[in-house]
């Protein structure tokens, strides 16, 4: 679906009709399950109830689905994909503030995009101290939710710069697919109505299944083409420069990234940058 870093609108828009015709398939379906349980005898109506809901999950799934291929379709002609997918994402859960975090099944991290200011900054901490909302509902596989002095104590060494930037909620849900978890979905600040975590699960149900059905996921998911969603971040690929240039791991390359943006007191994207471009070497 990626084209010269962007997304075909037609296909964007010809899969959001599809994902409505299944929708709309698994409301009916939803409805004769209903009507069902209304007329039975009563043994069999927890047997319809249940299909019910099943179907009544399924048509929100595509319904999400349908939302975020359209939300995504009103941003390919100005923005990179990365970037179209946290707006869209932004835009379906009326957070401020979003990151989405891609991991390989070993935690390193594949590829990571998140909203302009404190989104991008929250996950540029995240990914220098190695912990956070992020990785916890990846290696969980379970929504995370901490709130104020939790965030310090549940994590060390990233809650303190995350409460110094005004962060007192986040939000984290895992991003999962049939052979795996790819990551995590993460809100900071959320609204209200999103701390019952189902809407924003939705989200990222929703965008796996997009994934699934525009990129080739394979069996697992160190399988997929995070080219297609912009590659890997630009903390990281710095972070390969700097190591290469200083002979040391890719930890060790994120703490110096880290140790300058604290001397120069910029964020650590500041310094990707200046690294990347040459401008920087550590």
């Amino acid at each position: 679906m990626a084209r010269s870093g962007r997304w075909d609108l037609n296909l964007l828009l010809t899969r959001a009709a599809a994902e409505d015709v299944r929708a709309d398939s698994a409301a009916a379906r939803a409805a004769e399950a209903e009507l069902r349980a209304m007329r039975c005898a009563p043994e069999m109506r927890k047997i319809h109830a249940a299909a019910a809901g099943v179907h009544r999950r399924n048509e929100e799934l595509h319904r999400a689905t349908a939302r975020l291929h359209r939300s995504l379709a009103r941003q390919v002609t100005t923005q990179a994909v990365g970037a179209s997918v946290v707006t869209a994402i932004a835009e379906a859960t009326e957070a401020p503030d979003v990151s989405l975090l891609l991991l390989t099944s070993d935690g390193a991290a594949a590829g990571s995009q998140a909203t302009d200011g404190l989104g991008e900054t929250a996950q540029d901490l995240e990914l220098v101290h190695g912990e956070g909302p992020s990785r916890s509902a990846w290696s969980s596989q379970q929504p995370i939710l901490n709130e104020g002095d939790e965030i310090a104590h549940h994590w060390p060494h990233l809650g303190p710069p995350l409460r110094g930037l005004g962060i007192s909620r986040v939000l984290a849900v895992p991003v999962r697919v049939p052979h795996g978890v790819l990551g995590a979905l993460t809100l900071y600040n959320p609204p209200a109505r999103m701390l019952g975590r189902n809407a924003l699960q939705g989200a990222a149900d929703a965008f796996a299944l997009l994934l699934a059905r525009t990129v080739d996921v394979g069996q697992t998911p160190d399988a997929i083409d995070l080219a297609d969603i912009d590659g890997v971040s630009m903390l990281h690929r710095a972070a390969g420069v700097v190591a290469v240039d200083s002979d040391c791991t890719i930890d060790d390359a994120l703490a110096l990234i880290r140790a300058r943006s604290f001397v120069e007191d910029c964020a650590t994207g500041a310094i990707a940058e200046r690294v990347l471009s040459g401008e920087l070497r550590l």
